[in-house]
């Protein structure tokens, strides 16, 4: 099958957050089952085109990159309410669709592959204009993501209107619709609740499967929480809750038996002033199998957030026992108390990490977690849901 994928711009072409790299695992998969695959994105503003080129060349991404100026003010936003929504419109300006036809003529794709609901637009024109169909996948509510990053002032809630018109126009244009969660595949059933949906997890998930882990009886054990990045504020509130509530809890009920370790990059000054030898904040790590060798125990809180965090998800992928937040689950057949341990609140974190001191409880939660999550993400079970997309949509 033809596919063109429609990307959003890369905003890094190194560290990578997890949505880029679930955005370049989707283009990888649709390319190891067999179809010809092409790729039409915004070049990076920040970057010089030469040098995301070369990037997309490396990994062997026919790409078609598209100087697309942002320019937010338009009468023409008044054709349709979903244009409100500014990530959206950058979609239907006149550069991308100019460029969109270019590709759709050069490549004569069976089918549109969108990633993010925003990217709506493209569907739109495909299927207005040469009758294409598309898939959509949804990277997470971006409603509920707006409020959550931004709080639920008049202003916020003015702009999340525009946001939720742009997700009914997601589902509407979309031929088959992927939502990442099944919390999602529920919220976007309201809108149409007869179209074709598959929920398809985070892509880049098969790559990070492992064996369960053996456990030791050991004293500290190292505890760590995983963030791409701190400028997002659902991090950073994870980060202050573990930092400013946590660590002193755990400090007075089990003083020297835990090291925590916080890695991912932009951690605020006012959290790095807490650095101590039981509070290590490590950063960027580039070889995450070699340093998670030491490793023990996976604490990933979810205060706030949507869509799929790939910070609860890896760890028990990667065989560690896992404390996160109820809510983080998403929908997935992960069960509090059997695959992992659910904690809302310090005292319940507090009581988790207690427990998991017992090496024979710490090794049957983290081999019951990770065989659940080769239940769920292993690499047919995803392939499965990519090629029912591709035939829902076809």
């Amino acid at each position: 099958m033809k596919v063109l994928a429609v990307l959003p711009m890369l905003l890094r072409l190194n560290a990578l957050g997890a949505d880029e790299l679930d955005r370049l695992a989707g283009v990888a998969d649709l390319i190891r089952l067999g179809h010809e695959v092409r790729v039409l994105t915004p070049a990076n503003r920040f970057r010089p085109e030469a040098e995301s080129a070369a990037f997309y060349a490396e990994r062997g991404i026919n790409v078609r990159l598209v100087n697309n100026p942002y320019h937010g003010v338009s009468v023409a936003r008044l054709e349709h309410l979903a244009y409100l929504d500014g990530a959206a419109w950058e979609y239907a300006q006149a550069p991308f669709l100019r460029a969109l036809d270019g590709v759709i003529h050069e490549s004569r794709p069976d089918v549109l592959w969108c990633h993010g609901s925003y990217t709506w637009p493209a569907a739109r024109h495909a299927r207005r204009k040469y009758g294409i169909p598309s898939v959509i996948r949804s990277v997470n509510n971006e409603a509920a993501h707006l409020l959550d990053e931004n709080g639920r002032n008049l202003a916020v809630r003015a702009r999340t209107f525009g946001k939720l018109q742009s997700e009914r126009a997601a589902v509407h244009e979309s031929a088959a619709f992927a939502p990442i969660t099944p919390v999602e595949q529920a919220f976007y059933r309201r809108f149409d609740a007869h179209k074709p949906m598959t929920v398809l997890p985070l892509r880049g998930l098969p790559d990070v499967l492992r064996p369960p882990r053996a456990a030791k009886q050991k004293s500290p054990l190292h505890v760590f929480s995983m963030g791409s990045t701190y400028n997002v504020r659902h991090n950073r509130e994870a980060l202050a809750f573990i930092v400013e509530q946590v660590l002193p809890a755990v400090r007075n009920a089990a003083p020297n038996e835990f090291i925590f370790h916080i890695l991912g990059s932009k951690v605020p000054a006012p959290m790095l002033a807490y650095a101590a030898p039981d509070l290590i904040f490590d950063g960027y790590v580039p070889d995450l199998d070699a340093f998670l060798t030491d490793m023990d125990i996976a604490l990933a809180p979810s205060l706030a957030g949507q869509g799929m965090q790939q910070k609860v998800f890896e760890p028990l992928c990667r065989g560690f026992a896992t404390i996160t937040s109820a809510r983080a689950l998403a929908g997935y057949r992960l069960r509090d108390g059997e695959h992992l341990l659910a904690a809302g609140d310090v005292r319940g974190v507090v009581n988790a990490l207690l427990a998991l001191r017992d090496p024979v409880w710490r090794a049957s939660l983290a081999a019951a977690g990770n065989a659940q999550a080769h239940r769920l993400f292993d690499r047919p079970t995803l392939d499965a849901a990519t090629q029912a997309l591709l035939q829902q949509a076809t």
